[in-house]
């Protein structure tokens, strides 16, 4: 039931508005109260001039949105409808998939605006281009990362492209002008400079000059539908009385009920990558997170609201019809801005007799600093650990190690090496037991070369489970038909080009090295023969699935490499680097259709995140990541070898050297596996004894398809190291 009762307490509010004052935490502030679309409460202390305007930054998000809330009400599109349907510029390096929706809830994976001049804000189209050539940093739709400043732009071009207006126009039309906003806008005359009250910093703010340059600032401002606007307490709350009043205000009709239910409706919700905090976003207005918040809701569902850089709040009540805007002119930290945000929502609450929540103490930091673990128990695991941004380190009895044999392996690996450079890393139950570095920087990321294809082989697993692929039997052809345009003398080498029967082959035989793709004589999925250009083809097509990469412009797109980092990296907290690179080629060659593949650089720490992520078959700490059937499948020997190839080849599977059938380590236990590449990159995984283990580099050679007796010999020997480690458990 909608309260409509319009008689708040009035002195629980203005004891809490002059408390703020009189302790000092700004010299100016502004509050108003609607109730049932009547203002109930107006204060203003501390303003000099009779009409006070206030700056409130972020707080005009919402109101920029509302054009589009507007839009959509009319039937201009649906929230999921693609940006570039109306701006097909902005369709370009992993742009096309993004939507309405995400732009509204900060998923766009467009946050940074660093790389856009500043003095190129004054002009519009120049920063459009900029946007128009930004590729996103996380997959649209999978990342809450407030967009502070690329909201604005993007919300604002959106609007210019389907009404044929520009923004401030439309935002008249849309918002001030149906709602009587009459001191509103995103930017300000200068006769009204004087109305604008001046900004201050707390004492705790790290640059004393911040206000004064936002003061300055005002004299040249320019249009920023993400942070410029100007404006009321009263234009603020009464703009949010409409969304309390489920879309009318005073009985007026301005939006339907069910598209003021769609923006009031979570979104996306998460961690914030650009704060750490809880986020839960609708589309264009933040929902409470876990009390107590801003709002001071004592739950997650009866709030929308928004906040304005360490100043103010404005907030609508979707159960008791009403709204309230609280602007101060001091910039305060997070924490004390917190408090006194919902020291003043409370009050309200208070007065009208609304659901609240009081504010907790703040939570005492971790002793030491250091990382608490999150375990788990589970059926056939002793304990769960799961890295956050580093990974715990144990003593090896903590994680069920023979200490002393552990030292014996490290001591063998010394001796091994000859005084060659080295880096081990050996993990159990999601901690770190041992790292043995001589001679090579821990942190520095190396060249993963063909132990990449593992990367690979997840994020096809991924694409098939999304249905982005169909099948990973279907015909590549089909999706990147490119792939045949390779005729005799613009391949990799003499003989080497597409043949009629690579018309035929599937993601399946790509990643399981058995295409027989641009060799002579080696129909589809019959012979084993380890290659590169094939797996360049398979990134190219999953990409091109994707609208990620052109053979037309493949340095310009976002590409494979991108895609990994939405798929995989973000979403296990890595921070690996990769790169787009060419084998030295004849000019003839069609590097656009094989070329350009991608090169991971990983330190150890992050090959073995990837190690724990297939230990327990795609799973993150409850996520899953990759479709644990893709990698149960992937991580045993193919079909098409088990049915083409001499016994002793039994060794690879999809993307994944295997030892299911006993064939690459005889000794050691037949569930582990392993990502192997050039330059000794090794990433070895035994979910039996739930033992990970990293060289980059080891000491053995890292030789391909290990068909020849030198090379049998050195699997042999590479066995040594992970026998050792593996007999350490106890």
């Amino acid at each position: 039931m909608i309260q409509t009762s319009i008689a708040p307490d009035i002195k629980i509010i203005e004891n809490e508005f002059n408390r703020q004052i009189a302790d000092g935490m700004h010299s100016c502030a502004t509050l108003a109260v609607f109730r049932g679309g009547k203002q109930v409460v107006d204060i203003t202390r501390g303003a000099r001039h009779a009409r006070p305007l206030f700056r409130v930054f972020s707080m005009g998000k919402p109101l920029a949105a509302a054009v589009l809330w507007r839009y959509r009400a009319r039937g201009h599109f649906d929230w999921d409808t693609p940006v570039a349907e109306f701006w097909p510029e902005f369709g370009t390096r992993g742009k096309s998939r993004i939507t309405i929706a995400h732009v509204l809830s900060h998923t766009a994976g467009l946050p940074s605006h660093f790389h856009i001049p500043v003095d190129d804000y004054t002009d519009w189209g120049r920063v459009i281009s900029h946007i128009e050539d930004m590729t996103p940093e996380t997959e649209p739709g999978s990342t809450v990362h407030y967009h502070s400043r690329t909201f604005g732009w993007l919300v604002g071009e959106i609007v210019a492209r389907v009404s044929g207006l520009s923004f401030d126009e439309a935002f008249a039309r849309e918002v001030t002008l149906p709602l009587g906003l009459k001191n509103t806008s995103f930017t300000v005359e200068p006769a009204d400079f004087g109305r604008v009250v001046p900004l201050e910093v707390a004492d705790d703010w790290e640059d004393k000059n911040f206000a004064a340059e936002m003061n300055v600032a005002l004299h040249h401002q320019v249009m920023l539908p993400s942070g410029s606007l100007i404006t009321t307490a009263h234009d603020v709350a009464k703009f949010y009385s409409a969304i309390s009043g489920h879309g009318k205000i005073n009985g007026v009709p301005w939006l339907p009920e069910e598209i003021i239910e769609q923006v009031t409706t979570v979104r996306a919700e998460g961690p914030d990558a650009a704060s750490g905090n809880y986020s839960r976003i609708g589309l264009g207005v933040r929902l409470p997170s876990t009390p107590p918040n801003q709002y001071a809701s004592a739950n997650d569902h009866d709030t929308a609201g928004h906040g304005g850089m360490g100043t103010c709040s404005g907030w609508a009540s979707l159960t008791g019809n009403v709204s309230v805007a609280y602007i101060t002119n001091r910039f305060q930290l997070e924490e004390p801005n917190k408090r006194r945000l919902h020291g003043m929502s409370l009050a309200v609450r208070k007065s009208l007799g609304i659901a609240s929540t009081p504010l907790a103490a703040p939570s005492e930091p971790s002793v030491g600093g250091r990382q608490q673990s999150n375990k788990q128990g589970s059926p056939d695991r002793v304990q769960r650990s799961w890295p956050g941004e580093d990974w715990q380190v144990a003593e090896p009895e903590e994680l069920g190690f023979d200490r002393d044999r552990l030292a014996g392996a490290a001591r063998f690996q010394a001796e091994d090496a000859d005084g060659k450079p080295y880096r081990i890393l050996v993990a159990r139950q999601g901690e770190i037991a041992a790292e043995w570095n001589f001679r090579v920087d821990p942190l520095e990321k190396a060249r993963q070369a063909s132990a990449s294809k593992s990367t690979f082989s997840c994020v096809l697993g991924i694409a098939v489970q999304e249905g982005v692929i169909a099948s990973e039997n279907d015909r590549v052809a089909d999706y990147y038909p490119e792939m045949l345009d390779i005729a005799p003398g613009q391949g990799p080498k003499e003989g080497r080009h597409a043949f009629p029967e690579n018309d035929g082959i599937t993601f399946r035989q790509l990643i399981g090295n058995t295409s027989g793709y641009m060799k002579p004589g080696e129909a589809p999925g019959r012979v084993f023969n380890y290659q590169t250009f094939g797996m360049n083809v398979l990134t190219h097509a999953v990409a091109s699935a994707y609208n990620l990469y052109k053979t037309s412009e493949p340095e310009r797109g976002a590409g494979f490499g991108t895609l990994t980092e939405w798929k995989v990296r973000n979403p296990i907290g890595a921070t690996w680097s990769w790169e787009y690179k060419n084998f030295d080629l004849p000019p003839e060659a069609r590097t656009d259709v094989f070329g350009y593949f991608t090169g991971y650089r990983m330190a150890p720490r992050d090959m073995a995140r990837l190690g724990w992520l297939w230990l327990n078959r795609g799973n993150w700490n409850g996520t899953q990541v990759v479709p644990s059937d893709w990698i149960d499948k992937a991580t045993n020997v193919s079909s098409e070898i088990l049915e083409n190839e001499p016994e002793e080849r039994h060794v690879y599977g999809l993307g994944f050297w295997c030892n299911d059938r006993g064939q690459i380590w005889p000794d050691l236990p037949r569930d582990s596996f392993a990502a192997s590449g050039a330059g000794n990159q090794h990433t070895w995984v035994c979910p039996s004894l739930d033992l990970v283990v990293v060289q980059s580099p080891g000491t053995y050679p890292s030789r391909g398809a290990f068909d020849s007796p030198e090379q049998v010999g050195f699997r042999r020997a590479m066995q040594g190291l992970l026998g050792r480690i593996a007999e350490s458990v106890t």
